[in-house]
């Protein structure tokens, strides 16, 4: 999706529902979901100091992920609606309009913690645009620090379509998986969702971090997900 297309699908009414519709709703295994990521999140942010949530949207993980109340946080998205919620549901944080493939150099070395939650990545329109975020997730973090992405998992939707149990919204556009659709039923679609394989995204991460571990969610009829967690970013060398 361009950015254009992420502006205008992202509208001030589908914020207004996303919480609902993504976040709490126990349809497709979403709410469970919600709740490893806000558990994974509170266990990553206990001992952090800082952490900037990536196509932070509402900034609901923002504000229920803190596992330590006194982190400073930050919020960036594209999209000037769903910022509108995020700082309506946390005052006192910094928010960020703008594009997260572009360079920002007030960001640099300056996280204990970077997060991009619910796929976004996948909305890019190459992976060569998802190898630009990965780069951009890795400056943003501080040395030591730890990017946390939870990442489509393509062999899974594979299965989950053999066995015909693929949410009837998601329709596979390559036969491997790395490329789907998603048809909301008030017609918004998210079309030619990427999705590399987990391994791809692995290695993505791997030059700039001591460890990168990938723990798949439990089975579901939902989005099929693993956390990838980076830990460790190493210094970078000139």
């Amino acid at each position: 999706m361009t950015p254009d297309q992420v502006r205008s699908t992202y509208d001030e009414a589908y914020a207004r529902r996303y919480d609902a519709a993504f976040l709490h709703t126990p349809q497709y295994g979403f709410r469970e979901k919600t709740r490893i990521e806000l558990f994974l999140l509170r266990m990553l942010t206990m001992q952090a100091d800082s952490w900037l949530d990536v196509a932070c949207g509402t900034g609901f993980f923002l504000r229920h992920g803190r596992g330590h109340p006194d982190i400073t946080c930050a919020g960036l998205d594209l999209s000037p609606a769903m910022l509108a919620m995020a700082r309506e549901a946390n005052p006192g944080t910094l928010f960020v309009e703008g594009d997260f493939l572009a360079p920002r150099p007030e960001f640099e070395g300056r996280f204990a913690l970077t997060t991009c939650m619910w796929g976004a990545y996948g909305l890019q329109e190459s992976v060569a645009h998802v190898e630009r975020l990965v780069e951009r997730l890795t400056q943003w973090t501080r040395p030591g620090g730890t990017v946390f992405l939870p990442v489509f998992d393509p062999a899974r939707f594979v299965s989950l379509q053999a066995e015909g149990r693929l949410m009837p919204e998601v329709t596979l556009r390559s036969p491997d998986g790395t490329r789907w659709s998603f048809l909301e039923p008030d017609g918004k679609l998210h079309e030619d969702v990427l999705a590399p394989p987990l391994e791809v995204m692995r290695a993505m991460f791997e030059p700039a971090f001591d460890s990168v571990e990938l723990s798949p969610y439990p089975d579901s009829p939902g989005i099929p997900m693993a956390a990838l967690t980076a830990r460790g970013r190493r210094e970078r060398t000139r």
